[in-house]
C-alpha cells in the first residue's frame, strides 16, 4: 500500500511537509528553538570526528540545526543547556534484546534503562507470542506505547523443536496486521536448522519471508552452529543479521556474506573478549552492532545494561569512535531506521547523551523524543503504568502428572551437559556405577494444553537432593523439573501450578526457596531489586544443593530451545536438533 494515497496519506504527507517547514525556519533563524544545546563537543558518527564548541538546536522533538555556535531567534520559552567540555552522542539503540521475558516487567525494565543512554529499543517478542499468541504481541506493544523511551520490535516467528511448540503462532491474517505496522521492522530471529526442515515448521516461515521482503523490512537470522554450506543457503533467503558468532573467524564470515553482525555482550554471552581480534583487522567495521540479548535482573542492578557492555568494551581497548557507530547509525541503518534517528543531525529525533569524553561513558543529561529524561544522576521520568489481561496470568495447568519409576538398570539415553548450555546425546549402562554418577530425572510438562509429559534423564547437572522446575522454558510451552527424587519433584509441580509459573527448588514437601512469575509463567511484575534478591535466593539454594554451573536457572530454561546443540526435550520425548527425530529413554 502506498502511504501517500487517499485522504488520510494525503493528510500525513501534509503533516510532514509542515514539520519539515518548520525546522527549516528554525534553522534559518525565522523561529525560535524549543531548546539549545550549546558549547559542546559533537561525535559526528558519518565521519567519526569530534568536532567543538558547537551547538544543537531542537523544535518540536526534533532536530534543527546541528553547527558553529551562534545566535539563534529566541523568546521566552527557549531553554538553553550549556554542554561546555562536555561530548554530545546520539542517543543509543540496542538493537537485539528480549525486553519482555529477563524476568521483570516493562515498567521496570524502562525505568532502570532510562540511567543508560539507551533512547531506542528493538525487542524480539517471541516469549510471550509462544504462550499467548496474538496476545503475547498485542498487549507488550500496548506496554510500549507513550514511554519515556522509544521502542520497536521483530515479529516473533515461533520457531519450536517440533509442531507442538508452535501451537501459539499467529495467523497469516494476523502476522499481515503486524508486518505493516510501523513499529515493527521486520521478523524475529529464526532458527537456521527450522529453515530446512520438512513440512509446515518451514513452510510459514517461508511464507513470512515472502510476505515481508517486498515491505522493505528485516528478516532476523540465527546462525549458530550452521556448516558452511547451510549457512550459504541459509543466507539466500535475505536473513540481514546474525547475533550468534562468537569467534573472531565467524564474524567475518558472516560480514563477507553482507550480514549485519550483533556482537552479544549481555547476560546470555559475552563474546567480546573471543571476538575483539576483529578490530585490530584493516576493514570496514560499518556492518558491526554491539547489543545485549537481554540483560538478568542481577546484571542490570549491579553493572547496567548497554552501557555496561559500551564501558567492557572501551576498557578493552575498542576505538570508542567505531564503538558508537556500532550502537547509534550502525543500528540505525540495518533496521532502515536511519532517516529518524542513529545521529546528530537537522531532521532527526532529538535523541542526545551528554559525556564527560569519548573515552568515558558516563551519562550526564539524557534526552529522548527532545525531552531531558535524565539528569546528573536522576530520572526525571517515569514510565507508565499498563495491565496486561488476567488470561495473560493463568497459563501453567498441566493436568494430572505421572512421574514413571527412575529406570535402574540396562542402557538408556540422557541429556549430557558439556557447558552450561550444551548437551549432547548419550548412550549409558544403568549397571555401571561410574557411568550412572550425577544422573538426574528430567521431566517436560505441556502446561499450557494438557498434552502430557515425558521422563528422560539428565547428567551433569550435579543436583544432590531435592528437585528444581521452571516454566520460563525458550520457546516452549513446557514446564521442565529436573529432580532427583518423585516426593521433591511432585511439591515443584504443585508449587508452579500455585503460582502460575516462575522456578523452584524443593527438598520433599518442603519448598526451599521460589521465584514466582505469574505473567505467561515467565515475568514478575515485581520492582527489580526483589526480583533479583528472588532469583539469588534461587540460585545460591541450587549451587549449596550441588549444581556446579553459573547461572543455573537458565541451564534448564534451555533445555527445551532449538537454539542450542545438540539434544533437546519435549513432552513428547528427546529431539535431537540436527535432525528433529523424536527420541525415547531407551
Amino acid at each position: 500500500m502506498n502511504p501517500w494515497r487517499g485522504r488520510e496519506g494525503m493528510e500525513v504527507k501534509m503533516e510532514e511537509l509542515q514539520k519539515m517547514k518548520l525546522l527549516s525556519e528554525v534553522a534559518l533563524g525565522e523561529r525560535p528553538p524549543d531548546l539549545i544545546i550549546r558549547g559542546g563537543k559533537i561525535f559526528n558518527v558519518f565521519t567519526r570526528e569530534l568536532t567543538d564548541r558547537e551547538s544543537v538546536w531542537i523544535k518540536d522533538r526534533r532536530i534543527a540545526y546541528v553547527g558553529p555556535d551562534s545566535d539563534p531567534s529566541k523568546d521566552e520559552k527557549t531553554v538553553e543547556i550549556d554542554a561546555e567540555g562536555m561530548v554530545l552522542l546520539p542517543g543509543l539503540i540496542d538493537g537485539h534484546t528480549h525486553a519482555v521475558c529477563n524476568r521483570y516487567g516493562i515498567e521496570e525494565f524502562i525505568r532502570y534503562l532510562i540511567p543508560t543512554g539507551v533512547t531506542t529499543v528493538v525487542t524480539e517478542l517471541m516469549e510471550t507470542a509462544a504462550i499467548s499468541g496474538r496476545d503475547g504481541i498485542e498487549y507488550p506493544l500496548k506496554g510500549f506505547e507513550g514511554q519515556p523511551v522509544r521502542f520497536y520490535y521483530t515479529l516473533p516467528p515461533v520457531c519450536g523443536l517440533t509442531p507442538s511448540e508452535e501451537v501459539m503462532a499467529i495467523s497469516k491474517e494476523e502476522f499481515l496486521f503486524f508486518i505493516k505496522d510501523s513499529r515493527c521492522v521486520g521478523i524475529g530471529e529464526i532458527y537456521w536448522g527450522n529453515m530446512f526442515l520438512e513440512g509446515n515448521q518451514s513452510e510459514r516461515l517461508r511464507e513470512w519471508i515472502a510476505m515481508t521482503s517486498p515491505l522493505g523490512k528485516v528478516i532476523e537470522g540465527h546462525t549458530a552452529g550452521a556448516s558452511d554450506r547451510k549457512l550459504q543457503a541459509y543466507t539466500t533467503y535475505g536473513f540481514s543479521s546474525c547475533h550468534e558468532p562468537i569467534t573472531e573467524e565467524e564474524v567475518l564470515k558472516r560480514l563477507r556474506l553482507g550480514y549485519w553482525v550483533m556482537i552479544r555482550e549481555g547476560s546470555i554471552r559475552r563474546e567480546l573478549p573471543a571476538v575483539q581480534g576483529i578490530f585490530h583487522r584493516k576493514m570496514d567495521f560499518r556492518r558491526l552492532i554491539l547489543c545485549t540479548d537481554g540483560v538478568d535482573p542481577q546484571d542490570f542492578v549491579e553493572e547496567g545494561y548497554l552501557d555496561a557492555s559500551i564501558k567492557r568494551a572501551l576498557r578493552s581497548g575498542i576505538d570508542p569512535r567505531i564503538l558508537y557507530q556500532m550502537v547509534t547509525l550502525n543500528v540505525a541503518e540495518h533496521f532502515r531506521l536511519d532517516p529518524v534517528i542513529g545521529s546528530i543531525s537537522p531532521g532527526k529525533m532529538a535523541d542526545l547523551v551528554l559525556i564527560p569524553a569519548l573515552d568515558d561513558f558516563s551519562p550526564r543529561l539524557i534526552l529522548c523524543d527532545g525531552k531531558v529524561i535524565y539528569k546528573e544522576g536522576k530520572s526525571l521520568v517515569e514510565p507508565k503504568p499498563f495491565y496486561f489481561p488476567e488470561r495473560m496470568f493463568n497459563t501453567v495447568n498441566p493436568g494430572k502428572v505421572f512421574l514413571h519409576p527412575f529406570p535402574i538398570q540396562g542402557k538408556v539415553r540422557v541429556m549430557e551437559l558439556v557447558t552450561r548450555l550444551v548437551t549432547q546425546e548419550k548412550i549409558i549402562n544403568l549397571d555401571d556405577p561410574e557411568a550412572s554418577k550425577d544422573i538426574l530425572m528430567v521431566l517436560a510438562i505441556d502446561r499450557l494444553n494438557k498434552e502430557g509429559s515425558f521422563m528422560g534423564l539428565l547428567k551433569g547437572f550435579g543436583l544432590q537432593r531435592g528437585a528444581y522446575g521452571t516454566t520460563m522454558s525458550w520457546d516452549s510451552p513446557a514446564m521442565i523439573v529436573v529432580g532427583y527424587d518423585p516426593e521433591s519433584m511432585d511439591t515443584v509441580i504443585e508449587r508452579l501450578r500455585e503460582n502460575q509459573g516462575g522456578g523452584v527448588f524443593a527438598i520433599g514437601k518442603e519448598v526451599v526457596s521460589e521465584f514466582p512469575a505469574p505473567l505467561c509463567g515467565l515475568v514478575s511484575l515485581k520492582p527489580m531489586k526483589k526480583i533479583k534478591e528472588e532469583m539469588k535466593h534461587l540460585e545460591d539454594s541450587l549451587r549449596e544443593n550441588g549444581v556446579r554451573w553459573e547461572k543455573p536457572i537458565l541451564t534448564v530454561d534451555t533445555l527445551s530451545t532449538p537454539a542450542i546443540p545438540h539434544l533437546r526435550i519435549t513432552h513428547r520425548g528427546y529431539v535431537r536438533v540436527k535432525d528433529r527425530k523424536l527420541l525415547d529413554l531407551k
